[in-house]
């Protein structure tokens, strides 16, 4: 056998544990994204709701500026003069808490969810 008995009790441990990791996932709550918020330079300068008509926008940075599209309630950058337009490849997000970056623009697009009141834990 090429197991031994202490083995096998960890081995059904780790899968019992992943077992109910795995059976208990869908109950994480997801916030519903309502908005993206852009930063430039690390002040909030914009503040959009996220919708499902098409619009198009350009946000001043440092080095030039953006090209902003909000299409199907998600956000990404088109157009930005950085070298390596890495903010541009970065593509559509659209859940809460995702962002897209520019570092030579210090831009910061995140998208922000409904808060809710709900109280995670209490620490005394």
């Amino acid at each position: 056998m090429y197991f031994k008995r202490g083995d096998l009790i960890i081995y059904g441990l780790i899968i019992g544990i992943f077992l109910t990791l795995g059976m208990n996932v869908h109950k994480i709550k997801e916030t519903k994204a309502e908005r993206a918020e852009i930063y430039v330079n690390n002040q909030l300068k914009y503040t959009y709701k996220l919708q499902k008509a098409e619009k198009e926008f350009y946000v001043d940075t440092d080095i030039g500026g953006v090209g902003i599209k909000l299409k199907d309630n998600k956000i990404r950058v088109t157009s930005s003069y950085s070298p390596r337009k890495l903010c541009v490849k970065q593509g559509w997000i659209e859940r809460s808490g995702q962002t897209i970056i520019g570092v030579p623009d210090k831009l910061l697009i995140k998208i922000v969810g409904k808060e809710e009141d709900e109280v995670d834990f209490i620490l005394r």
